[in-house]
């Protein structure tokens, strides 16, 4: 190999690989579709090997290519660890940890969070991430994140997961359509049923939550009228406080309007809907130093957001303090559960 050979090239590639495409990983990695392109041809004229098999659907890994992705992802766990064990001889946590938080979590969590990392550990730079579900492995195996707070998220491909509590899910809407549809304003639950005809803006149907309201829906026999499938959080939010209808959302997203009196929630009962909300990281070794402290931060606070109701409708999983986010702690081994279960009392 020539002396052009770098490490930087190498992330590179494994971002590459692990997204299957040179345009999501330019984009993740802030980095100009051609350079990033320009990089992996590089890589291949080093090895005089094809790395890549390209086609309309994005590229995939040759077998050299997998065999080179296994040892360049060794390769850069060996350097960040030999990083890592030099950082740790300074006891004050430094560095950049970047956070990933899905929808809505992170209008709860990253205002206490920021306010709370600047007093306790002024050199450890934060970056706030909001992610998708779906991309969750991928970032945390490409090391975008260092770890994330999402909606249930089961162990396995890379990751694993603890969950930290649950949330009730509301039935929200402005007050004029709550008197109109159910009578009253100021109802604090909504029987499942009583959903039957009324008209809920929902994800569309290959969203988890959604196939659960309507498996739900057919237990009990009733129809959902889904005048319009809208998958963004904030514009269904908006449509129902319009008037227009209703929609179902976490306590989280809307716990200023609650705390205001603003809007209509109400819980959604018999059975109850609720999303689990679980602490997601990498399978492979403990946290680093600057991310670990982090962390800790992070469980130390959780508890007291919960139970001082900052966050509408959160019910604690685990009783004990401090939450335990280390997960090479098998006591915190809790294990995530599927999205959206309904659960009776």
């Amino acid at each position: 190999m020539s002396n052009s050979f770098d490490l930087r090239r190498l992330r590179y590639f494994v971002t590459v690989a692990e997204f299957g495409s040179v345009t999501r990983a330019a984009a993740e990695l802030h980095v100009a579709q051609p350079a990033m392109s320009l990089q992996m041809r590089l890589l291949e004229e080093e090895f005089g090997r094809e790395i890549f098999a390209r086609g309309p659907q994005g590229v995939r890994l040759t077998e050299f290519g997998e065999q080179l992705a296994e040892e360049s992802r060794a390769l850069l766990a060996d350097v960040r660890a030999r990083r890592e064990r030099l950082q740790a001889s300074n006891s004050e946590p430094q560095g950049t940890v970047t956070i990933g938080f899905s929808q809505t979590l992170g209008s709860v969590l990253a205002l206490p969070l920021l306010d709370l990392a600047a007093k306790r550990f002024p050199r450890v730079h934060l970056r706030i991430r909001e992610v998708m579900s779906g991309d969750i492995p991928t970032l945390i195996r490409a090391e975008s994140v260092d770890f994330v707070f999402s909606y249930a998220i089961d162990s396995g491909a890379g990751v694993q997961s603890i969950n930290l509590f649950s949330e009730d899910l509301f039935v929200v809407g402005n007050l004029r359509s709550a008197e109109q549809h159910f009578g009253r304003a100021d109802l604090k639950e909504i029987d499942f049923t009583d959903l039957a005809g009324v008209p809920i803006y929902l994800a569309a149907r290959s969203n988890a939550f959604r196939e659960e309201m309507e498996r739900v829906a057919r237990v009990k026999k009733i129809k959902l009228h889904v005048p319009a499938e809208i998958d963004s959080v904030a514009v269904r939010k908006a449509v129902a406080l319009s008037g227009a209808g209703f929609t179902i959302l976490s306590g989280s997203s809307i716990a200023t309007e609650i705390r205001e009196g603003l809007i209509f929630a109400a819980r959604v009962v018999h059975p109850e809907l609720r999303r689990k909300i679980c602490f997601v990281r990498s399978n492979k070794g403990a946290l680093s130093n600057a991310p670990k402290a982090i962390a800790e931060l992070i469980a130390e606070s959780l508890p007291h957001i919960v139970e001082h109701h900052a966050w509408p409708g959160a019910i604690m999983t685990a009783k004990r303090k401090p939450l335990r986010l280390d997960l090479q702690d098998q006591e915190a081994g809790l294990v995530s559960a599927p999205i959206s279960s309904p659960v009776k009392k």
